[in-house]
Formats: structure tokens, sequence, C-alpha cells
């Protein structure tokens, strides 16, 4: 009988590299939740992970029941012949095959969030559960749809869809509790992804001494201490990891330290906690700061230099101060705009934010279509939200006059819920007021997405300002203020405050509006653009 406590010596006798496909991820699924048999907690602990592999050890004790192959008996072994001696050498095979598999786990700082509802609904598997809680688990996955932590454009996108479905039609058939279970085929294929993905050993050392802070518990310690030293041994921890130099710097915090108490300064545990909650940077890009107890995002680029606090980037020491040598060498990644573009711009950050606002008919729109024009053909997809013409034939007229050619990376929607946001590097909201944002859902928002570059319009109230106050100018770097076909920039962090003739400027000449105004074609000519100090 295979059960967990001789399961490693009795699959070793079956050999591995016999089992079938379906036994052979079961296999891999124990491998990976023992950590090769050293720690059998999670098996104990997890009523998910125990139902799966003891159903495992279910069919593997019926395989070995009916096949019953020649390397599980002893008296075959007994000859020694050279044919024998090079069947007999397949156990390194077997050893191979385990590091190959090993290495096929990814590593991770999080397990995904797709990953994380595919152990759950595995751990359902021939349980008896409530209506309710096979509810509270399909309210949970869509909350998790709706807040876009799973997308549609995820590789696991159909396993999401799969589940969400059995979920539901399992829901409108219950009566009472009953048992749930997952057709053997499914649950081979989600094990399979389950076990796919696992926390970098490095973290679970760092949570685990994060846990011992202030403590003095000598058995704790100790225990720890065995754990560490048991890892390295075991090369679970290996120079690859993003992460060994901590673990070595804990290791040498906790040999050589002067009481029995674990103490750390705030800064080094400040870095810690910033290393357990997020980014998986390697080397020297990427480095964490004091985040202020904000969330930190992964860095995909690895290149951020201004990056705002909560961020991890590769100009920012542990703690967010820079010599004066790191200061000047830092590099920053600014768009090198051109033409009278740059002039009335600079050349601003990749995640700037811009501010617009103006009397209606002046322009605005007109202005930012070519602006996303611009940006689209240059440096990246545009998103332009248009609340207030998106339906409107004004705006298809607009796009037609006014964008040729039509530039294939600019997008048009209606509002803020239906784009994936995360597809674009500048997003233009034309209105934040028609959109009903708020400044706080604005700066949510901008959390949300650090690395993209945002440009809102503000609409006028009577009195000549822009509604919503000046807290909307102040979180802009580059604002401005559009009248009768002129862009005059009041704000500018990256370059002196200019004016631009943008009518003039794309041919265009603006008339007083008895209702709406009239456009058309002038030749260019003229100086179009005036600075407080000079051209650039």
């Amino acid at each position: 009988m295979i059960t967990a406590s001789n399961y490693f010596e009795e699959v070793e006798r079956i050999g591995v590299s016999t089992l079938p496909e379906t036994l052979k991820k079961g296999h891999e699924l124990v491998v990976k939740s023992t950590s090769n048999g050293t720690n059998w907690g999670n098996y104990h602990n997890s009523e998910g992970i125990k139902k799966v592999v003891d159903l495992y050890f279910q069919k593997l004790n019926e395989y070995a029941g009916q096949h019953s192959p020649k390397s599980v008996s002893t008296e075959p072994s007994k000859p020694v012949t050279s044919t024998a001696k090079k069947k007999e050498s397949k156990p390194k095979e077997k050893k191979t095959t385990q590091s190959e598999k090993t290495k096929n786990v990814k590593h991770v700082e999080h397990i995904r969030e797709e990953v994380k509802f595919i152990k759950r609904y595995v751990g359902l598997h021939n349980k008896i559960r409530a209506p309710k809680t096979i509810l509270s688990f399909i309210k949970a996955l869509q909350r998790a749809i709706v807040q876009k932590l799973i997308r549609k454009n995820s590789p696991l996108a159909d396993e999401i869809e799969m589940i969400q479905n059995k979920l539901v039609q399992a829901y409108n058939k219950m009566k009472g509790e009953e048992s749930f279970a997952i057709n053997e085929k499914d649950l081979a294929h989600l094990v399979a992804i389950a076990g796919g993905e696992a926390v970098y050993p490095s973290i679970a050392v760092i949570k685990r001494y994060i846990g011992l802070q202030g403590q003095s518990d000598e058995k704790k310690i100790h225990s720890f201490m065995k754990y560490l030293e048991n890892l390295i041994e075991k090369k679970k921890i290996t120079k690859d990891d993003p992460y060994a130099d901590k673990v070595n710097a804990i290791y040498k915090s906790v040999k050589q330290r002067t009481s029995a108490k674990i103490s750390i300064s705030k800064a080094e545990l400040n870095g810690l906690e910033g290393i357990v909650k997020a980014c998986g940077c390697k080397h020297e890009v990427g480095k964490i700061y004091d985040t202020g107890g904000r969330k930190l995002r992964p860095c995909k680029s690895k290149n951020y230099s201004d990056a705002s606090r909560g961020a991890c980037s590769h100009n920012k020491g542990l703690n967010g101060v820079l010599t004066a040598e790191e200061m000047a060498t830092r590099k920053l990644d600014l768009l090198n705009f051109f033409s009278f573009w740059h002039s009335l711009f600079g050349n601003p950050a990749r995640n700037f934010t811009m501010m617009f606002h103006g009397e209606p008919h002046n322009g605005k729109t007109i202005f930012l279509l070519k602006l996303a024009q611009y940006l689209a053909q240059n440096f990246g997809k545009v998103l332009y939200v248009s609340s207030e013409e998106f339906a409107s034939p004004t705006m298809t007229k607009k796009v037609n006059e006014f964008l040729s050619p039509l530039p294939s990376r600019l997008h048009f929607a209606e509002n803020l819920q239906d784009p994936d946001l995360s597809d674009y590097q500048f997003i233009i909201m034309d209105s934040v007021n028609d959109l009903g944002l708020k400044i706080n859902e604005y700066k949510e928002l901008r959390k949300e997405h650090p690395d993209k570059a945002f440009i809102f319009i503000l609409q006028h109230t009577k009195a000549g300002d822009f509604k919503g106050g000046k807290d909307w100018e102040h979180i802009a770097e580059i604002a401005g203020e559009v009248h009768k076909g002129v862009v005059n920039i009041t704000k500018n962090r990256y370059a002196p405050k200019n004016t631009l003739d943008f009518f003039r400027q794309f041919g265009m000449q603006w008339q007083e509006p008895a209702s709406k105004p009239k456009f058309k074609q002038i030749p260019i000519s003229g100086d179009l653009i005036t600075s407080d100090n000079q051209h650039y």
C-alpha cells in the first residue's frame, strides 16, 4: 500500500519513467508540494493538495497492482549480466528526468491569480460542498475578472472560462450539499497547471525571517537556521535565485547576532517586505526602495527613472537615496519629441501627465486628435476615450477631416471600463468631467498604471475656470489652456512655457462661431510658436 510515509521508496521501486503520463503529473505534484519529500507540511495542512495527492496515491496503487513490473520484484534483479547491468542503469535516467521536471517549474514571487483559482478549483474535487460555497467561489472568480486581475488575453483564459462554466452549471443543479467531482482529463491538466508555478524558496525564507523579528524563541530560531541550511545543502537556493544575496545576509545576521532577540532596522525591514510583496527584477536592475507602505508593482521595462513611490526603479537605492554620481549618471526614460512638438513640450517622461482646459468649440478635441496622431505614429499605442462625442457623428467627421493618414495604433473608446488600459502607452480622456472621474479615482487609476502617460481634458465653468479645482492642475506635469485654436502652456516641468497656434500650424483658421466653429484651410506662414525663453 503506497502512502505518504513510504511514497518515495515505493515509486522508486516502480520507476517513475514507466508511469503513464497522468500518473507522472501526479508524481510531479508530490515532488513540488513536498519539496522532493523534505517537507510534507503542504500535504497535511492543505485540504486541496491532500485530496489530489490521495487520489493520485489511489490511482498509483491500482496501477502497481495491475502491472507488477519486473523492477518491483526482487528476484529478477539478481542475475548480473551485461544486458541486465545496462537495464539497471535506468535509475540514472530517473534522476535526470526528475531534475528536468524541476527545471520546468516557473519560479515567481507571487502565484498568478489564474493559478490560484485553478488550485482552489482542484481542491473542490470529490468534496461535499454546499451551494453557498460554490456561489462564493463563482463570485470571487467574477470579481477577479471584473477587476481585471484575470484578463481575456491570459494564457490560462480558456481554463478560467471552463472553470466558471462548470461552477455555474453545478450551482444551478444543486439542491443541497453535494459532492463536487472533476473529470479525470480536466483534473490531470489542471493539477499540472496548479503545480507549474512555485514561489522562489528564497521568498519563503524572507517571509519566515520577517515573522521571527522581535522574537527570542531559541527553538524557533534554531529550527529556522536548520531549515535554511537544509535548503542550501540540497541546492534549493542557488546563485541564480534573484534573492540569494538577501538569504546570505539573513543567515549572517542571525548567526552573528549579539542578543537572543532577532531585530532588524526599519530600512532593512522595508527592503525585505518589498521583496516579499513584489518586484522580481534581477541583479542591479530594479532595486527596491522605501514604498511608504504602498503596494509594489513588478518592473516591466526595467528602466524606470522617475517612477513614483511604490514602483521599482533602477536609479533608486534601497531607501530612495542617490549619491551625486548616481544622480548625475542615471538614465532617464524620456520621449524624444521633435519639430514644434518639442518646442511646445520639450522631452517629457514616457509616463507623463498632461492637462488641458478651455471653452467649448475652441479646438480642444482637434488639438488632442493631432497630438494622438503624433504619439501613435512615433511612440506607441494611443487610446482616445471620448465619452462626449464617441457615439456622435461629429467625432467620425473630425477623424476623417483631421487625421490623414489614419494611424493604426490609435484606438477610440466611450469609457474606461471596456478597453484593457494595459494595452496602451498613452491614454487620452476627453473629458474627465463627462466621464464622472473624481480626482481620487484618477489617482487610483494612475497607481494601477504608473508606466502609462495620461492626457486629460477639463471642462470650463461659467466663471471661466475649469471644473474639478486646482488639484487637477497640481497633479499634471504639463498643463495648458486652449483658446481659439491656440494652446497656451501654463505649466511644464520639461521645458519653458510656450504657445502654439495649432490651427495655423495645421493649415486651419478659427472663426468666431455663431453656434459652432467653422474651420477652413489656409496657407501656413509666419512664426507659430512663442516662448518665455527661446526656441528649442
